[in-house]
């Protein structure tokens, strides 16, 4: 049963190589062009959505005219043409190299909005850009560092034309991570670590005060401390919450209502 599983194994390997082979095209030869004109043909690539093809004119223009005229603007849609086509790895590279050999350029306020962008992509797979898949649920840390681009941005850059989307986007990457802490606490509190899960919770209290899960960890906090027996710290979390959000519970976050919604989060992997 066994050599006849590895056999089957084989086989289907060897069917898909050949298949592969079926659909794999030769890539198209550059033409040896102008500078002016390479650039041209990969911005026409770019503006059209193929992707693939850009990045090979961007190479090769990054290979012939190391230092063209177009040089920073090259770095940056080959940044842009791999967030694109779903490499956030060689988006990053090519923004990284923009950044340490421009760091005074005109759009480098750009060169971190678009890293930013990058970094959230990180977080996001197939499943999770087009499915209700709770991105808090799984790691953060590509959030965190988009947080970071974008609160550099902000900095950096006051008058940037990028602000409003990435004040917006700061906003909402604060908020996604404050449910991750608080998806944590949970966690916590489930499995009996009361400690834990009142200290994760206090965290949020004290980190993230303007999020969404300021209610919810504040009564993990008041629970978490019952079951401490630290009634003085349990009363003043109610307190708390009774004075910031009244006698009402917390309202949980709504649930997809599509079919195909519903399908993924009760087959979900979280």
């Amino acid at each position: 049963m066994r050599v006849l599983l590895i056999a089957g194994v084989c086989l289907w390997l060897c069917a898909c190589a050949s298949v592969k082979r079926w659909f794999e095209t030769k890539p198209e030869p550059i033409e040896v062009v102008p500078e002016e004109n390479l650039y041209r043909q990969a911005k026409e690539k770019l503006d059209q959505g193929s992707y693939a093809r850009a990045i090979e004119l961007y190479q090769a223009m990054e290979t012939r005219y190391p230092f063209g005229r177009y040089g920073p603007q090259v770095l940056l849609d080959l940044a842009y043409a791999h967030y694109k086509q779903g490499d956030p790895e060689a988006g990053l590279a090519a923004i990284e190299r923009f950044i340490k050999l421009y760091p005074a350029h005109e759009r480098l306020d750009y060169a971190y909005y678009l890293r930013g962008l990058i970094h959230t992509s990180q977080g996001m797979g197939f499943v999770e850009r087009y499915f209700p898949i709770d991105l808090t649920k799984r790691d953060v840390s590509p959030l965190a560092e988009a947080y970071q681009d974008f609160v550099a941005l902000l900095e950096k850059f006051p008058d940037s034309q990028y602000r409003q989307e990435a004040e917006q986007r700061k906003l909402a990457l604060f908020d996604w991570m404050a449910k991750h802490e608080l998806h944590v606490a949970r966690f916590y509190l489930k499995r009996g670590a009361y400690l834990a899960a009142a200290n994760r919770a206090s965290h949020i209290v004290e980190h993230y005060p303007t999020t969404s899960a300021v209610p919810f960890a504040l009564k993990i906090m008041e629970r978490a401390y019952r079951q401490l027996a630290l009634d003085d710290l349990a009363d003043q979390a109610a307190k708390t919450y009774a004075f910031n959000f009244g006698e009402a519970e917390p309202v949980l976050e709504t649930r997809p209502q599509t079919v195909l919604g519903w399908v993924f989060w009760l087959f979900r992997w979280d």
